[in-house]
Order: structure tokens, then C-alpha cells, then sequence
């Protein structure tokens, strides 16, 4: 008995320990957190848009119900309108450990970074690249860079968040974008001396080309495209005519990790969760999960990594 007790301890020893090498990086557009769907709400953040919408806020005890099962350390959001609140429910919800970082350039849709503090380190001050909003005072999102170190002494990183123009019609200015995107990553790693970066964000790439859009400048930089592991698992679905309540699915919420990061990245590791688990080519009327009425229209995409120690 006292032998089997041993094994049993050894055993949860081992198994722990394998847990606990590895960390969770992803990201997730939030619908207009916290407004999602409620056009008065977006008027009190004054968001005026010209066709508000007349649906609900964001229930903010089933987003975090889904963040806390799902134990995401490190966090890229987008479409963010109270980071200050999202900030706040974290600590709430998930714990004091979590911090919020985000830039204040842009519109009324922010991006940043939530993440655990108790395994991450924020190292230096964060950077926006506003390169990326193509003119001043324009309402697109700028890039936005974050500098990781796991603790106590492992894997360090750039994590970059973007969030780029949306729509088909959109293409020329995110085109413009990736541009200056390429240009950003393509200098950082002999600015900074480190050349592990993460990109992360909602690339919205929309036209007929799909993953063409992105794919190009990808090979040309040697990152790997994390999320081509879903093989085309949708990461959001989105309604083609606002008269049929029937929703489509698309894959726009990508990862994408340089080749040096790739050292610790964990392939097959890529995930989406939320209302996406499922593939689901589309949902229509009473078959549409709650999901989409109450967290976001997309779905959180994550991938596990190597934290423990810097193997490059």
C-alpha cells in the first residue's frame, strides 16, 4: 500500500510538472467590449454609429466564465471600447494577478494585452505603432507591442496585437497596412536584440484570397502561421444580410510566431474555443448558440509554448 502511495505521488509529480512547462498565448476580438450590441450603451462611450444596434451589451459573467475555464496567460484583445473596465473585471473575475495593457491611439476600438502577471513579466514600456492607422486622427487601430518575460527566468518575447482594416471593400488600406506591418517586423528584431516575436490579432482577411492576403509577407519574414493547425476551423461567424438572422462562418483571427519563437511554440497546440468549437459552416434562427448573442461575434484562438527556459 505505502509503495503504491509512493507511485502515486510520482506520478502527480510528473504530471504536474508537464503542466506546468507550457503557457497559453492567443487572442480574441471582443465585440466592442462592453457595449457588443447595445447602440445606447455605444452612445454613452459616444460611438455614434449610423445603424446603432438594438441588441445586448456583453454579459460580462459568461466572458469571463469562458476566459477563467479556458486560463489564457497571455491575452490579445481587440475591439476593446472600456479597457479600463475589461481591466477591472478581470481582476474580479480571474484574479489581482491580471493586468491590462493597451494603446490609447486609434477610434473607439482599442487593442492591447491582458495577462497574468504572476507568470509573466512586462519588461519595459510598451510601444504603439501608429504607422498602422495610414493618417492622423483616422479611427483604424494601430499596432501594438508588449515585451515578455516568463518568470523566473525563461522564454522572453515580443507580443505584437493588431487589428486591421475590415471588409472586402477595406483591401487597399489593409494592404497598406501590411506594409508597414512588414516593415516593423522586420526591423525589431536587430533593434531590440531579440528576434522571438509573437503576432497576434484580426487580420480580417476577407477577399477571395483568404489567407493569401498575409501569407506572402509571412514567408518572406519565416514566421509560421500558427493558426493554419485550425485547417480553416472558423474563428468567427458573421451575418452576410442583417434581414436573415443566419450567420457564416470565416477564419480571421490569426497567430503567427518568428522562427525563433517557433523554438518554443508547441505545434498542433493551436485552439478556438467559445462558439467556434463546433466548425459549423453557418447557424441559422433558434441554432445560433447563445454564444453569439452574449460574449462576441468572434471566438478566442490560442496556442500553448515553452516557457520554462529561452531555448535560442
Amino acid at each position: 500500500m505505502k509503495k503504491s502511495m509512493i507511485i502515486l505521488i510520482l506520478l502527480s509529480g510528473m504530471l504536474f510538472g508537464q503542466q506546468s512547462q507550457t503557457i497559453e498565448i492567443g487572442t480574441f476580438n471582443i465585440e466592442w467590449f462592453p457595449c457588443k450590441d447595445d447602440g445606447e450603451l455605444m452612445k454613452k462611450y459616444d460611438i455614434n454609429l449610423r445603424y446603432p444596434p438594438k441588441g445586448n451589451a456583453t454579459d460580462i459573467e459568461a466572458l469571463f466564465a469562458l476566459l477563467k475555464d479556458l486560463d489564457i496567460e497571455l491575452l490579445a484583445v481587440e475591439e476593446i471600447v472600456d479597457p479600463k473596465l475589461l481591466g477591472e473585471m478581470a481582476k474580479k473575475y480571474l484574479g489581482e494577478e491580471y493586468e491590462m495593457i493597451y494603446s490609447t491611439a486609434g477610434g473607439s476600438q482599442k487593442v492591447g494585452f491582458l495577462y497574468d502577471s504572476s507568470v509573466l513579466e512586462l519588461v519595459g514600456e510598451p510601444e504603439t505603432y501608429a504607422s498602422l492607422l495610414l493618417k492622423p486622427n483616422s479611427r483604424l487601430r494601430p499596432a501594438f507591442r508588449a515585451y515578455f518575460k516568463s518568470k523566473p527566468n525563461g522564454f522572453d518575447f515580443h507580443a505584437i496585437v493588431v487589428h486591421l482594416k475590415a471588409s472586402p471593400r477595406g483591401w487597399d488600406r489593409r494592404k497598406q497596412q501590411l506594409d508597414k506591418l512588414e516593415e516593423i517586423l522586420q526591423s525589431l528584431p536587430e533593434e531590440s536584440k531579440d528576434s522571438d516575436i509573437i503576432l497576434m490579432g484580426d487580420m480580417n482577411n476577407v477577399t477571395k484570397a483568404g489567407a493569401g492576403e498575409f501569407t506572402p509577407m509571412m514567408e518572406r519574414l519565416g514566421f509560421y502561421w500558427a493558426t493554419s493547425e485550425l485547417d480553416g476551423k472558423p474563428t468567427n461567424y458573421w451575418q452576410p444580410d442583417w434581414k436573415v438572422n443566419k450567420i457564416k462562418a470565416s477564419t480571421i483571427d490569426q497567430i503567427f510566431v518568428s522562427a525563433d519563437a517557433k523554438i518554443e511554440f508547441v505545434e498542433g497546440s493551436t485552439k478556438t474555443s467559445g462558439g467556434c468549437v463546433a466548425g459549423n459552416d453557418f447557424y441559422e434562427g433558434e441554432n445560433i448558440p447563445a454564444y453569439f448573442d452574449k460574449i462576441s461575434d468572434h471566438c478566442p484562438v490560442y496556442a500553448s509554448f515553452k516557457f520554462e527556459k529561452d531555448d535560442d
